[in-house]
């Protein structure tokens, strides 16, 4: 017998369990499944049915995939989805991926690695499966599926009104920890996941919506943070962290810290204050707009851009604005932030470093990139741009870069190899940080130039953003400087009502380099990403999974540790574009959309920081 099925469940276990009983409406969840692609099931609102089966590698009940697999034949194209579901007995998912090649089985697996829908959804045994309204989050039917499942799911394709219809499997049960926590206390065990995870942001003055400074707003939220744990919206910009590299600013909660805080929810969120000291009313925040100033202080220069008035509603067309920043001599930055005044206007800005000479020509960089390609595929280039320019079309740019990725946009606007990777803003994502000793140089008569997204709040206001500068010590030169990359398809062509549109753009890594960070950006339609390293002998490596992309969050994702990647790494950004009526961000599902600078429009990139390995020369 598997060592993760154990006999039945003990009453104490159950309960503190958060099952189901007959007619209650359960809530919605988000689960990402073994492939990395994550379900909402509010997404599958547009469905009559879905149906979930547990799974367990070397466990999962044959009599009920046999049942399974007749019911998809019946369904097929009814508005049904099946899924299988991993009830935290496996967080392996190459484990999960091998064991259904092994049984010819295509479907999804759900990943509950914290057991917390297996408990919501009351599954207890193997040969349970649940018949599930995604549209009213009830239950119709749980119990083995030869019993009542086809009934449940002709109702709810009917139309028909049902109450919940349970029956107890009689295979293995499935083992859980729900036990450990049936007495938890907010002071030992709720308030520091809160401080630790969410209080920051949750504060007074903070970005979120409300504070969370106290044991009793803890309680007033708390079907709130049930929720969202739930589904996945917090904490924001979360990374799939079972697999690829491990990232040292993710935000996502650990599976048990989830466990506490729903099973916590779900026992009537009880508070025990001891010797009257709530932990969250003692938190002290920095009274500084900066974030860095904890390990820097403030700012050694900071830029004031100049006030910008923002009307209350319309699309604004982008800002560029230049920025004198009156160096009178060289200056070495270690790191930048940008402060935002205005954050429920401010989108994003872009920063470009401008040195005293002014930018590089971008059609003389492509031109000298030309150069050093061989000479059969530079002449193939340059006769299909003058072959479009002939005809009177624009030369396939995008094509260019897709078909040549070690030529490089980055590259082409890259500049001066001497400036620093300068910050920028967009939600979550304000800092450029340097490791100690690399930098870049800000010349005597640099400027800088922003492109600034404002998008309209309902009300008219000024915005008055500032960018704070870090210098190295007069006299201190970093011995290293940051580089990087930046992969843009700039051929986007996606249907209306496309619910999966694919796409994948490609950066080249031109020689020996450490890898330091990650970061998609898509619009509203932009589904989930994950990054490749495809290295020189063949092989491959998930670097990364974003399974939830969130426009709202544009979150630089650092590794913990710096990866060594070969001269001639290419790294594939591979995803995914919803544009359908079920993305509830899409502001128009029957536009067939391509690229375009502004939110509505779309975009798919990679952006990427390395250090390269060898920068002393051979000496």
């Amino acid at each position: 017998m598997n060592k993760f099925l154990l006999p039945a469940i003990t009453s104490a276990v159950a309960a503190c369990s958060i099952g189901v009983t007959a007619g209650e409406r359960v809530g919605d969840f988000a689960l990402i499944d073994h492939q990395g692609a994550q379900h909402h099931m509010a997404w599958y609102d547009d469905h009559q049915a879905v149906v979930i089966v547990p799974q367990a590698v070397g466990a999962t009940d044959d009599a009920t995939l046999e049942g399974l697999a007749k019911l998809q034949a019946k369904y097929k194209d009814q508005g049904v989805a099946f899924f299988l579901m991993n009830p935290g007995l496996q967080i392996d998912r190459a484990a999960v991926a091998a064991d259904l090649a092994a049984q010819e089985l295509e479907l999804p697996v759900l990943m509950d690695d914290t057991h917390l829908v297996a408990e919501m959804l009351g599954i207890e045994r193997m040969d349970e499966a649940v018949v599930y309204d995604p549209s009213s989050f009830e239950i119709s039917y749980r119990g083995p599926i030869a019993s009542a499942t086809e009934a449940a799911i002709d109702q709810l394709l009917a139309g028909e009104s049902t109450e919940l219809v349970s029956v107890a499997g009689t295979a293995s049960s499935i083992s859980h920890n729900a036990a450990d926590h049936a007495n938890l206390s907010y002071t030992n065990d709720i308030a520091p996941i809160i401080a630790e995870n969410c209080a920051e942001c949750h504060r007074e003055g903070g970005i979120a919506p409300f504070a969370m400074d106290s044991s009793l707003a803890v309680q007033g939220w708390s079907q709130m943070i049930r929720e969202v744990i739930m589904t996945k919206r917090m904490p924001p910009g979360q990374i799939d962290n079972k697999v690829g590299h491990k990232i040292k600013n993710e935000m996502n909660l650990s599976d048990e810290e989830m466990q506490k805080l729903v099973r916590w929810v779900g026992s009537g969120s009880p508070v025990d204050i001891q010797d009257d000291v709530d932990l969250l009313a003692e938190l002290v925040w920095p009274d500084t707009k900066w974030t860095l100033a904890k390990d820097l202080g403030e700012p050694d220069l900071i830029v004031k851009v100049p006030p910008q008035a923002i009307p209350a509603t319309g699309v604004i067309d982008y800002r560029d604005i230049v920025l004198d920043l009156g160096l009178e001599k060289d200056q070495w930055v270690r790191a930048s932030e940008v402060a935002p005044d205005k954050s429920e206007v401010l989108h994003h800005i872009i920063t470009t470093v401008v040195p005293p000479g002014g930018r590089p020509d971008p059609m003389q960089a492509f031109t000298a990139a030309l150069e050093e390609l061989p000479e059969e595929r530079a002449a193939a280039i340059r006769a299909e741009i003058f072959s479009a320019v002939a005809s009177g079309k624009q030369p396939p740019i995008g094509k260019i870069f897709r078909e040549n990725p070690d030529i490089g946009i980055g590259q082409i606007l890259g500049g001066d190899d001497d400036l620093p990777q300068f910050g920028g803003y967009a939600p979550g994502n304000a800092v450029a940080l340097a490791p100690e000793g690399v930098g870049g140089l800000l010349k005597a008569g640099t400027s800088l130039s922003l492109q600034m997204h404002y998008t309209t709040s309902g009300r008219e206001v000024t915005d008055e953003t500032e960018i704070g500068i870090y210098f190295y010590p007069e006299g201190e030169v970093p011995a290293e400087k940051m580089t990087g990359g930046v992969g843009n398809d700039f051929d986007i062509a996606i249907p209306a009502f496309s619910k999966d549109h694919e796409m994948e753009v490609v950066t080249f890594i031109k020689n020996d380099s450490d890898l330091y960070s990650l970061m998609p950006h898509m619009h509203f339609r932009g589904k989930r990403m994950r990054f490749v390293a495809e290295y020189p002998d063949g092989s491959e490596e998930l670097l990364l999974s974003v399974p939830d992309y969130d426009f709202n969050w544009q979150l630089v994702h650092e590794l913990e540790e710096p990866l060594r990647v070969p001269a001639g790494t290419k790294i594939r950004a591979i995803g995914a574009f919803d544009n359908s009526a079920q993305n509830s961000a899409n502001p128009d599902p029957s536009i067939d959309l391509s690229w375009g600078e502004q939110s509505f429009e779309e975009m798919f990139m990679g952006f990427y920081a390395w250090k390269e390995a060898n920068q002393g020369g051979d000496d």
